[in-house]
């Protein structure tokens, strides 16, 4: 039986599905970034940007088209990042703008709202261009109108179209000169194509896709790019987040356009994003908080972006692998192009997977809400199989850094895997940690990645670092720990007769300890701090990560005071993974360390 509607739910999981597509390509369109500038970011924009459209999207627990519709169009507005970012929020605006009041859509409905929505990201642009994600999503959706009143359903439609676009986005550089000279097609159109494969692959077949290499990829295209900066006339993308109440579009578009070019300003009367290519981002900052409250600034130097991805030092050929456990903003991760192996986490029938089709703030809630048995499974290795796979179209080498092997059979997963991969340097690394302790590793390996260091080099430090990071646990109460085996239901039973707190840690060969003993949460934490404080007494280097499980307030609090004490300015703070959730259970608190 065919799709022949659309309703919230339907709308949300395509989205997220198409969302996890470009993700996973992001490094392919970074490397054929060229236009407004070639500054190699368009991927990692679009994968950001639509990061939060499907968090939004799990998160949302609404069933109503019109309301899931208004939340992603929120959401895509505060997480947009970059020009194709800022267009992709207005393309999801007008699409809200069009849903409103609407339960579900049919198919007439959703091609009047995709023609809305291409109407609305081409008018929140100073100056469209031709050969752009614009034309692209103007003649996907004119074929959808054209086709809506003789397809049969939803994913007849959907296949036609996106041939349309496909064959849109192989003509870009015959519109758009700079695309012809530098052999590449654009690279915010292609991101949207790959978007509408990822949800035209979820409305086929009802998984999110990991992408199969069948010959439709062929090795990642890189433009032909001039090192020089002297074409960016405008050095500084910037952008920020505008809130405020019957906000004048058309008053700042004016103004702005005297301080730079690349000028989108998308959302709508209460909510703005603005993105404009300048040479005074203070300015522009300045002149915004005329009308309302501005947030989310930042500006990226384009010189410095052009320079590092089209001449000047180069980061080492390898490409930086890790499992859904790792616990490092995913900011941080898509930035610096980190591929994550999702686990899949089971919800009594149901399984999911991790970070991908459901959120730690998704499963936290559902965590509270439903007393059942929460399990985990590895990848399987075909799952790792695929993601090196796909690293292979833009790398030689890969590092891999997963959880311990003695929580799960992840590690070796990503070790068979990697003797299914021909012609690919690959280092499977068992960090013995979870978590923020894994996270720092991996952080660790990003930053001599970046530095041009080699592979052998790298797997070496890591296998020497991974002894020095530490991470310190404490629990709310020992209950989670039994129901997932990690404490005997007769030590459980002591434990809570006698007000006892075990803090947990990882010993060297990655197995759970117990490393001291507290009576309450008040002093297990309290001595949690004072662990790594001692930990930390005449080291150097120091990293600190601090995670939780619906316990924000007290995980600020431990950061606030291990910022004093150690003079760091920043200290991450972070959900736990739900991997160690699941077993640690709500309120716990706990601190990875690293020290030389």
């Amino acid at each position: 039986m065919g799709i022949n509607y659309i309703d919230g739910i339907r709308f949300k999981n395509a989205i997220v599905a198409g969302a996890q597509r470009v993700i996973q390509l992001q490094e392919h369109l970074n490397r054929i970034n060229v236009f407004p500038v070639p500054d190699g970011d368009t991927g990692t924009n679009m994968a950001l940007t639509l990061k939060s459209v499907a968090e939004g999207a799990i998160n949302s627990q609404e069933r109503n088209l019109s309301a899931v519709s208004n939340i992603l169009a929120e959401s895509a507005l505060m997480g947009a990042r970059g020009n194709s970012g800022a267009i992709l929020a207005q393309f999801f605006q007008g699409l809200a703008e069009s849903f409103e009041g609407r339960a579900r859509a049919s198919l007439h409905h959703f091609a009047e709202a995709v023609q809305r929505a291409a109407r609305c990201a081409r008018d929140a642009i100073s100056e469209p261009k031709e050969g752009t994600i614009l034309t692209v999503l103007q003649d996907w959706a004119n074929h959808i109108q054209e086709r809506c009143h003789h397809a049969s359903d939803f994913v007849e439609l959907l296949s036609e179209s996106l041939e349309t676009a496909r064959q849109s986005l192989k003509q870009t550089p015959q519109k758009l000169k700079v695309l012809a000279k530098a052999g590449v097609v654009d690279a915010g159109a292609r991101g949207f194509v790959e978007m509408l494969e990822g949800i035209y692959h979820f409305l086929h077949t009802g998984t999110v896709e990991t992408i199969q290499l069948d010959g439709t990829l062929a090795r990642a295209d890189t433009a032909n790019v001039q090192a020089g900066t002297e074409d960016i006339t405008f050095r500084y993308c910037t952008e920020c987040y505008l809130r405020g109440e019957n906000i004048d579009r058309e008053a700042i578009r004016t103004e702005l356009v005297r301080h730079g070019n690349s000028l989108i300003v998308a959302g709508g009367a209460k909510n703005l994003r603005i993105h404009i290519h300048t040479n005074e981002p203070e300015k522009v900052f300045e002149f915004l908080g005329r009308y309302g409250e501005i947030t989310s600034t930042k500006y990226d130097d384009m010189w410095a972006q052009h320079t590092e991805a089209h001449g000047g030092e180069k980061a080492a050929d390898i490409a930086l692998i890790t499992d859904s456990t790792c616990d490092l903003p995913d900011e941080y991760l898509i930035k610096n192009r980190v591929r994550v192996v999702p686990l899949t986490l089971n919800i009594g029938s149901e399984s999911y997977l991790d970070r991908v089709t459901i959120t730690n703030r998704e499963f936290y809630r559902r965590f509270s809400e439903e007393y059942q048995k929460f399990t985990t499974s590895q990848p399987a290795p075909r799952e790792f199989q695929q993601t090196y796979l796909l690293a292979r179209e833009t790398h030689e080498n890969a590092l891999v850094i997963l959880l311990s092997s003695t929580l799960s059979g992840t590690y070796q997963a990503g070790v068979a895997a990697a003797k299914t991969v021909k012609s690919m340097n690959i280092e499977v690394v068992d960090s013995r940690m979870v978590s923020g302790g894994l996270g720092i590793l991996v952080q660790m390996a990003a930053e001599k990645i970046r530095a041009g260091e080699s592979l052998e080099a790298i797997r070496a430090f890591i296998e020497e670092a991974r002894h020095r990071v530490k991470l310190y646990i404490s629990v709310e109460t020992v209950e989670y720990l039994v129901r997932g085996g990690r404490v005997g239901k007769t030590k459980g039973f002591l434990a809570r007769l006698l007000g006892l707190q075990p803090i947990l840690t990882y010993a060297s060969d990655g197995k759970v300890k117990v490393a001291a003993k507290a009576r309450g949460v008040k002093k297990s934490r309290r001595k949690v701090l004072d662990m790594v404080k001692r930990e930390g007494r005449g080291k150097k280097n120091v990293r600190i990560i601090v995670i939780h499980a619906q316990a924000r307030k007290a995980a600020q609090q431990f950061a606030d005071e291990l910022s004093r004490y150690f003079e760091i300015s920043d200290i991450p703070v972070l959900e736990i993974s739900p991997a160690l959730g699941a077993h640690a259970g709500p309120g716990t608190v706990a601190v990875a360390f690293y020290g030389e």
